[in-house]
């Protein structure tokens, strides 16, 4: 069943306010505040919807109507989607003086990361640790992110690793971190900063994935490194730029083959 007032196009970029559709949409800038939920579209569906919702819910940001509403837009576009994949990116928040939501559907380019890996930079911008309670939600408010972004070097493959202000190892500027040591998988403790990632909390129900406090030798000391999002999968880290380098090794394939079998 199709969003009321939606008209579904045949080509990509697409772009929805409210599940109608628009030509364009506003930067994030004009967002107040606000979440920003990035979902993969594969084959018409979003795999990984019920993980999406839960992380909204957990914002306390949006009411339930407002999330079945955007639930049945978003399913109806994903099933309208004119390419196998896609990203269908979700905005909700303050702008222009009320509370909107929107949706954006692009294609999911292919990118060599996923076979040849990722490099990691060590950013200098740090997160600032809450004393509250994290839910792990993703923010509009980009600040600090978009300002390590651009400490990175021109490198092929390259994200950025965050650290908070304690020293720890959190994330990377796009994914959650996975580490595989002394036999098994490790991600850091996300309760005070951090975006809790829906592809890592796929994954945590699947595999044995311990949570702590990540040093920075113990990152150095890991046997594989790897990278997980929504849209991407699960992505091989294969140097920490200036610090170590890491072959692809046979556990990060593992999770990758697992994606691929059960998701996409």
């Amino acid at each position: 069943m199709r969003a009321a007032g939606a008209i579904f196009m045949s080509t990509l970029p697409q772009f929805y306010a409210d599940g109608a559709a628009v030509a364009s949409l506003p930067a994030d800038a004009a967002f107040s505040g606000g979440l920003l939920e990035t979902m993969r579209c594969q084959g018409g569906q979003l795999p990984l919807w019920p993980l999406h919702r839960a992380r909204l819910s957990r914002s306390a940001q949006i009411d339930t109507p407002t999330l079945d509403a955007i639930e049945a837009a978003a399913n109806a576009v994903a099933r309208e989607c004119p390419v196998d994949a896609a990203k269908l990116r979700l905005r909700l928040g303050l702008c222009s003086g009320r509370i909107r939501w929107d949706l954006s559907l692009t294609a999911l380019e292919p990118t060599p990361e996923s076979t040849q890996g990722v490099r990691l930079f060590p950013c200098v911008t740090r997160l600032e640790p809450a004393e509250t309670a994290n839910p792990g939600c993703k923010s509009l408010q980009r600040t600090g992110y978009n300002r390590a972004r651009d400490e990175l070097p021109v490198v092929a493959r390259c994200d950025g690793l965050l650290r908070d202000t304690d020293g720890r190892v959190i994330e990377s500027l796009r994914c959650n971190l996975l580490l595989f040591i002394q036999g098994r998988w490790l991600t850091p403790d996300l309760s005070r900063c951090g975006v809790r990632g829906v592809m890592r909390d796929w994954l945590g129900a699947r595999i044995v994935l311990a949570e702590s406090d990540v040093q920075w030798p113990v990152l150095l000391a890991a046997d594989e490194v790897a990278l997980c999002n929504s849209v991407r999968g699960v992505l091989p880290v294969v140097e920490l730029l200036g610090e170590r380098q890491w072959t692809i090794g046979p556990e990060t394939r593992r999770l990758q083959q697992l994606i691929a079998e059960e998701l996409w």
